[in-house]
């Protein structure tokens, strides 16, 4: 299940808590708090630490919750900060534990973190949105035995048609002015269910050994290099759409490798990032191709691209779906046409998806657009993706 919690941006806290430092509540250093991975047992000594790892701001919290959230109104809420480290991804193949998340956000005062607690829980039932992109899914509420009261925790399915359900189970707990957050993705709901409550306990216990003066830990390293292509495979540089492909005039406004935690999929090993306008006889043209670490996280961000860019033009907009059979490539295009009053435009939407690459398109021109648009661009962007492909 995609979690409120996952999408976080990351930040380096070089800093280290030692015997003494930690006398109380206040002086906890939020780094430190979250389980390593030596700390989550046999279930996650193989899982690779998440690109999404590390500081976790109200602003970055906010544009990854589900739903309408704002930086300002978790501020409200009394949140300060939060610390994240997340080991694996929940798209796997295998039935077993594929993702273990632990996080601990401060807040100015325990009567906020209750708060806190009661709006996330809101927030983690709330499906309507991600529905709206074509993400169904289901709750189911778990025990949990010995950890501290109050505290939430649900089982969360996962499902786009035709694909692999994604099982994952969500828990959060107060301590004094904190939440601890723990998450667990599986293959199977028996899976996740069991080591929910173990992890949710270890995060607890570490919890009161800072608290207690007593945990002697540094922070876990994050791998912060320059974003780039990946180590094998090829280059999504060279998979986006040229200023050739589109005629005169076309400026490119960007084009470069962005982190992860910038990417429409998070969980992305490699992205690159394309930005023209005006790009020939578009007013302005973005597209972005990112390598996944499995082809079920393609399919499933493929959907969701899909549902995102309708969704995002709301009640204004008519789309219109588009024959790409021709194209390959898992191809989709939706050509949209936006009124706002007197004003109209058009959007070319295209998704294409091949293997473990994942390549959409927007394009966009005050000037009404035809299918016959959307199949040409759509042709365009294939024989880039394919061209790449084929080294």
């Amino acid at each position: 299940m995609v979690r409120r919690g996952a999408l976080v941006a990351a930040f380096v806290a070089a800093v280290l808590l030692p015997v003494a430092a930690a006398s109380g509540a206040s002086q906890l250093k939020l780094a430190l708090l979250p389980l390593p991975r030596a700390a989550l047992g046999q279930d996650g000594h193989s899982l690779s630490l998440a690109p999404d790892s590390g500081s976790d701001s109200n602003a970055h919290s906010a544009s990854h919750a589900i739903g309408n959230v704002t930086a300002a109104q978790l501020k409200r809420l009394g949140r300060i900060s939060g610390y994240l480290l997340d080991y694996g991804t929940p798209f796997s193949d295998s039935p077993g534990v594929s993702e273990i998340a632990t996080e601990v956000e401060h807040y100015r005062t325990a009567a906020a973190a209750h708060t806190g607690l009661g709006f996330w829980r809101k927030q983690e039932l709330d499906v309507r949105p991600l529905k709206a992109l074509g993400l169904h899914v289901t709750f189911k509420k778990v025990a949990l035995a010995h950890v501290p009261q109050p505290h939430w925790a649900y089982l969360s399915t996962g499902r786009i048609n035709g694909l692999k359900p994604v099982y994952a189970v969500d828990a959060e707990m107060v301590e004094g002015p904190y939440l601890l957050d723990v998450s667990i993705a599986a293959g199977s709901p028996a899976a996740a269910q069991r080591l929910v409550p173990v992890i949710a306990h270890k995060l607890d216990r570490r919890f009161h050994l800072a608290q207690q003066g007593r945990l002697q830990a540094q922070p876990v390293k994050l791998p912060r290099g320059k974003p780039g292509p990946p180590a094998h495979g090829a280059k999504p540089g060279r998979a986006v759409l040229t200023r050739a492909d589109l005629g005169s005039p076309a400026t490119i406004r960007q084009a470069g490798y962005v982190s992860s935690r910038s990417a429409f999929d998070e969980y992305s090993i490699s992205a690159y990032d394309l930005a023209m306008a005006p790009a020939g006889s578009y007013d302005e043209l973005a597209q972005e191709v990112s390598v996944a670490g499995s082809a079920l996280e393609v399919k499933y961000f493929a959907v969701l691209a899909v549902g995102a860019f309708t969704h995002a033009a709301g009640g204004a907009a008519t789309a219109t779906p588009v024959n790409l059979n021709g194209v390959g490539d898992n191809a989709f295009g939706e050509l949209l046409e936006i009124s706002t009053g007197s004003n109209s435009a058009s959007e070319a939407i295209l998704v294409l998806s091949r293997g473990k690459y994942l390549d959409f398109v927007i394009a966009a021109a005050a000037a009404k657009l035809s299918t016959a648009d959307v199949q040409s661009l759509a042709h365009k962007a294939a024989h880039r993706l394919n061209v790449a492909l084929a080294g």
